[in-house]
C-alpha cells in the first residue's frame, strides 16, 4: 500500500479529542455589569433613561493572551485515499465549498488522490453507499473500487491553525465546560455577537479569532445589556478590529448605509423584508411605513414601483433613510418624514401630510445623467491636455441629500398598506388609527391593510395578541380576517409575529367622542 504526504490541506473536520484542553481560569475579581443610556421620552410613556443592571456579579478571570501559540493546532492525520485517473475524478468528486477533496500527486501527472473521511477504515467500504442514477440501485464504496479497479493508498495531511474552523479553535482555547458561540450576525463589515455572561471573560479572544477567521469582517462587537430605549439601539463593546460602525449592507438589490451604533438594523429580518414587499405590495400601491428605520421595507417597495411615505422619529435613522433613498435612486417613489409615529399616521389618514417626491432620482434620469457626465469628463480631459481650464464642467454627480434636491408636491393619495415594524410597542400605536380617517378623502376607497409587528411570550397565543390589538384600536376585529405570520424566534421564550388585517370602517371613522381603549 502506497503512502503519500500532503502538506497544508484544508479538510473542514477536526477531531477535537486530538487537542489537549486548557484548564478553566480561576476568577480573580468580581464586577457588576451596569449599562446606562439616556433616551427621549416616548409619547405617553414618560421614560427618560434606560438602565440595565445585572442581578449577579460577573466572574472576571484573568484574560487569555491574544497572542496564543498557533502551532499547537499543527498535526498530521492519516487517512485513506483513492488513486484514480483524471477521467475518473468527476465520477467520485464531492463538491463542497472550501474543501479540496481531490489532490495532485507529486511526480504523477496522470493520477489524483480522492481523499476520504478521517477515521474511515477499509472494513467500512462495503457499508458506505453512494447514490447513483435514480433508476439504478445504490452502490457501495467497495463496489465502485472493484468496478473501476481503483487503488487504495494511505495519505498524510498536515493541518495548521489556518485549516481549523472558528468553532474548533474556540473549543480548544476555552474551558471544557464553556459552550462556544454557535453563530453571529453580520452587518456589512461588522460581526455582532450577543455573548452570555459566562463567555464575557473570554470575549476578547473570541473576537480576535472571529476576526482572523472571517476576512470580510473588520469590526467585532458584543451587545451589552438589553435594548430598553426608544431608538432600539444598544450599548456595544468593541472586541476586535477597527472602531468603525458606519457600514453598508446589501439586501435584494438594494444598498443600505447606516451607523450600527446609532440606528436599529437586524440582518436576520432579511427574509421578512422580502416577504412583505414581494407578497403583499403591488406595483402602483401606496405604502405608509410608520417606523421605517433606515428603509429596509421602504426602499425595496419604492424600487418595486410603490409610492412610499416612510417615517422614523430617530433623527439618525431619518438621516440614513434619506441617504439610502438617494443611494438607491428612489426619491421619485419614496418620501421621508421625521415625525412621531402616531402623529405621522393620523396626518396620513387625514390627508394632512405635505408629500413631496424628488424629480432627479428615477432610473431613466440617472442613466441620462451618467451619459452626460461621461461626455463632460471627456471634454474636461481634452481641455486639460490643451492646458485649458473649464470651470463649469462637473465631473461628479452631486451627492446632496434628498430633501435638498428639486422636489415636487403631490396630493396625498389614499394608501393601501400601513407597516408598523416596532415589535416591542407597535401594538400600542394602533390607537392612532381610531377616528383619524377623513371620510371625504376615503369615500369609495378601500381602507388600508395594517401590518403590525409584535413579540409574543412563550405562554401567549395569537388570540392574546388579537385582544391587545383590539384594546388599542378601540374596537373588535374579525378573527377570520387576521393573518398571523410567525417571523422568527427571538429567544427560547419569545417569538416575533406579523399580524395583517384590513382596518374596519367603524374604527377608521369613529367619532371624536368615542371612547378609545389603551393597552396597559
Amino acid at each position: 500500500m502506497e503512502h503519500t504526504d500532503l502538506s497544508r490541506l484544508q479538510l473542514g473536520y477536526v477531531n477535537k479529542a486530538a487537542f489537549p484542553r486548557i484548564s478553566p481560569i480561576k476568577p480573580t475579581r468580581q464586577l457588576t455589569a451596569i449599562s446606562w443610556q439616556p433616551t427621549r421620552a416616548t409619547m405617553g410613556t414618560g421614560a427618560t433613561a434606560a438602565v440595565a443592571v445585572s442581578k449577579q456579579p460577573i466572574e472576571m478571570p484573568e484574560a487569555l493572551p491574544l497572542d496564543f501559540d498557533k502551532s499547537q493546532f499543527n498535526r498530521d492525520i492519516n487517512i485513506k485515499a483513492l488513486k484514480i485517473t483524471k477521467k475518473q475524478c468527476h465520477r467520485h468528486l464531492l463538491n463542497k465549498p472550501r474543501l479540496r477533496n481531490v489532490m495532485d500527486i507529486p511526480g504523477d501527472d496522470e493520477s489524483r488522490l480522492l481523499l476520504l473521511q478521517e477515521g474511515l477504515t477499509i472494513e467500512e467500504f462495503s457499508e458506505r453507499q453512494i447514490s447513483g442514477e435514480p433508476s439504478s440501485p445504490p452502490l457501495t464504496l467497495h463496489d465502485i473500487i472493484t468496478r473501476d479497479s481503483l487503488k487504495i493508498t494511505d495519505a498524510t495531511v498536515q493541518l495548521t491553525y489556518d485549516d481549523v474552523s472558528l468553532g474548533d479553535v474556540l473549543h480548544r482555547l476555552l474551558p471544557e465546560n464553556i459552550e462556544v458561540p454557535s453563530s453571529f450576525e453580520q452587518v456589512g463589515h461588522i460581526a455582532h455577537l450577543n455573548l452570555r455572561d459566562e463567555l464575557l471573560p473570554y470575549r476578547k479572544i473570541i473576537g480576535a479569532v472571529l476576526l482572523e477567521k472571517n476576512p470580510r469582517v473588520k469590526t467585532v462587537i458584543n451587545k451589552v445589556g438589553t435594548i430598553e430605549n426608544e431608538w432600539r439601539v444598544f450599548t456595544m463593546d468593541l472586541l476586535a478590529g477597527e472602531d468603525l460602525t458606519v457600514t453598508e449592507v446589501k439586501q435584494h438589490g438594494a444598498r443600505f448605509c447606516l451607523d450600527f451604533r446609532k440606528v436599529y438594523w437586524n440582518s436576520r429580518l432579511e427574509a421578512e423584508h422580502k416577504r412583505l414587499v414581494e407578497q403583499k405590495f403591488n406595483k402602483g400601491e401606496v405604502v405608509v411605513d410608520a417606523m421605517a428605520g433606515v428603509g429596509p421595507f421602504a426602499v425595496p417597495a419604492g424600487q418595486k414601483g410603490c409610492l412610499v411615505l416612510a417615517n422614523d422619529l430617530n433623527p439618525d435613522s431619518y438621516h440614513w433613510l434619506v441617504e439610502n433613498i438617494n443611494i438607491n435612486k428612489v426619491g421619485y417613489t419614496v418620501c421621508p418624514f421625521n415625525l412621531d409615529g402616531r402623529e405621522f399616521m393620523r396626518n396620513a389618514a387625514g390627508g394632512k401630510l405635505q408629500v413631496e417626491f424628488t424629480s432627479v432620482a428615477s432610473p431613466q434620469q440617472s442613466k441620462k445623467k451618467k451619459r452626460e457626465r461621461k461626455k463632460q469628463e471627456g471634454e474636461q480631459k481634452t481641455g486639460e491636455e490643451n492646458d485649458t481650464v473649464h470651470a463649469a464642467v462637473v465631473t461628479e454627480e452631486p451627492k446632496a441629500a434628498v430633501p435638498d434636491a428639486p422636489r415636487f408636491p403631490v396630493p396625498i393619495p389614499p394608501f393601501h398598506h400601513i407597516v408598523m415594524n416596532l415589535p416591542a410597542t407597535a401594538v400600542e400605536f394602533l390607537d392612532a388609527l381610531n377616528g383619524s380617517f377623513d371620510p371625504g378623502m376615503w369615500k369609495g376607497k378601500d381602507l388600508p391593510t395594517v401590518h403590525v409587528y409584535a413579540f409574543l411570550k412563550k405562554d401567549e397565543t395569537v388570540q392574546d395578541l388579537q385582544r391587545r390589538m383590539e384594546a388599542a384600536l378601540g374596537g373588535p376585529l374579525e378573527s377570520s380576517s387576521i393573518e398571523f405570520y410567525s417571523v422568527r424566534d427571538v429567544a427560547p421564550n419569545k417569538q416575533m409575529f406579523c399580524a395583517s388585517f384590513r382596518l374596519p370602517k367603524d374604527i377608521a371613522f369613529a367619532s371624536v367622542g368615542d371612547k378609545r381603549q389603551r393597552t396597559e
